[in-house]
């Protein structure tokens, strides 16, 4: 005779299934946890069926197992980053052979490259494919737009190319000593510049050569102005950002270079700034990272303009859990920022700002750090750094560009799974 013994379903069980079924029906719930892991806000907070804000496709609907769905993908990217799967990384995207890679910027879709060879070139992505080049000088680090590339020489120069012949427009003569930085208004009206010489350099791109140097900063800085930024007019008047290691001075003056008033603000006690970053979704905003040689710590610090005074003042700051870390800022959105050590140049690490913490971080090889503007380094893709929003993450979208080795670029992208999103 074979006993026939049947299990009965137990309580603990029942409950569990029951509390499971109640939790994952818990908008409110999801909603929260997926803003708090880093998931956009538009998308979570968008009509139920719109379309994306690019029209292409309809976003899920908005319901518990969706955000819980969204949750879990946004986790999934998080841990990507620390085992290598959420960025695919080509080493040799970029080969100069005998010649060292002095800057690398992105624009528009491609990676640009300044070289020893006294070459500016554009390179395609992903193929890698030179689409145009232009014979310049040393080149430091270099602003481009639509139609002209303003480079920065060690040669203590400044020039203008234009980018449809190649031809160079003019130079900009009147630095000392390298110059580390430079940045061009919209109209491509005024241009700036900051310089080892520990001046900057405001230059008007309407006059003729002898008369386009129209004011010089002399005895703002007192170390190498490393960062030069121009800020969204909301007059007829300039207002703009010139940085060293000590100091961040913000400038407005009229349109024939007079100073009209100024601020400063300085690095916290014994503190270094290493770096700055300028928020193009947010203009008044300026992030910076200071370092404390005595401690060996690192903090990162926002900072904004006041509108309509010329007034920066700082609004939050917090140190980067990270030991003997000398931060180098790449970039900031409202929600990440991405970090590098200037001094080992070896990894890029994730900060969530609202939660103040190192939430990932993506394993590199050695890259190099030419200047102290780390021109030889750029993001690509930042849009992500306002929150996670998955269908613009697209795979071979370019995250970052790096030189390594003195004559190699780097380039990481995207990897296919991260802008899929499947319901739950």
């Amino acid at each position: 005779m074979v006993a026939v013994v049947i299990r009965q379903p137990h309580l603990k069980d029942s409950v569990s299934k029951s509390w499971n079924e109640r939790i994952s029906n818990l908008m409110p719930v999801w909603d929260r946890v997926a803003k708090n892991c880093g998931v956009r806000v538009p998308i979570i907070d968008s009509v139920l069926g719109e379309q994306n804000p690019d029209g292409v496709e309809e976003l899920p609907r908005l319901t518990a197992p969706v955000c819980k769905a969204l949750f879990c993908h946004a986790k999934q990217i998080l841990k990507g980053f620390n085992e290598g799967s959420t960025i695919c990384i080509e080493e040799e995207f970029i080969d100069k052979g005998a010649w060292r890679v002095t800057s690398v910027r992105y624009h528009r879709g491609n990676v640009v490259t300044g070289c020893d060879d006294h070459t500016v070139q554009v390179w395609s992505v992903p193929e890698g494919r030179v689409l145009s080049t232009v014979s310049t000088h040393s080149v430091c680090c270099l602003t481009i737009t639509d139609n002209h590339l303003y480079t920065a020489s060690f040669n203590a120069n400044a020039e203008c190319w234009d980018l449809t012949t190649g031809f160079h427009s003019r130079t900009f003569c009147g630095h000392t000593s390298a110059v580390l930085a430079i940045d061009v208004t919209d109209d491509e009206h005024f241009l700036l510049t900051g310089s080892v010489d520990k001046t900057a350099k405001l230059w008007d791109l309407t006059k003729s050569d002898t008369e386009q140097l129209i004011v010089t900063f002399d005895d703002a800085h007192d170390d190498w102005v490393f960062q030069v930024k121009f800020l969204p007019k909301e007059s007829d008047d300039l207002q703009f950002i010139t940085c060293d290691s000590n100091v961040c001075c913000l400038w407005r003056t009229n349109a024939d270079g007079r100073v009209l008033s100024s601020n400063h603000v300085t690095a916290d006690n014994t503190a270094k700034f290493t770096s700055f970053y300028h928020m193009l979704e947010n203009p008044r905003h300026v992030y910076a990272c200071q370092w404390t040689e005595a401690n060996k710590s690192s903090a990162l610090c926002e900072y904004e303009v006041v509108p309509k005074v010329t007034k920066i003042q700082k609004v939050m700051s917090f140190m980067i859990n990270l030991d003997n870390i000398k931060a180098f800022l790449l970039g900031a959105g409202s929600r990440f920022a991405v970090i590098m050590c200037s001094i080992s140049r070896k990894d890029f690490h994730i900060l969530d700002i609202p939660k103040q913490t190192v939430v990932a971080t993506i394993a590199t090889p050695d890259f190099y750090v030419l200047t102290r503007n780390g021109s030889t380094v750029t993001l690509c893709d930042t849009s992500w750094l306002n929150g996670f929003q998955f269908s613009k993450m697209k795979a071979d979208t370019p995250v970052f560009a790096a030189g390594i080795a003195l004559n190699k670029v780097m380039l990481g992208t995207w990897a296919k799974f991260v802008s899929k999103f499947y319901l739950c």
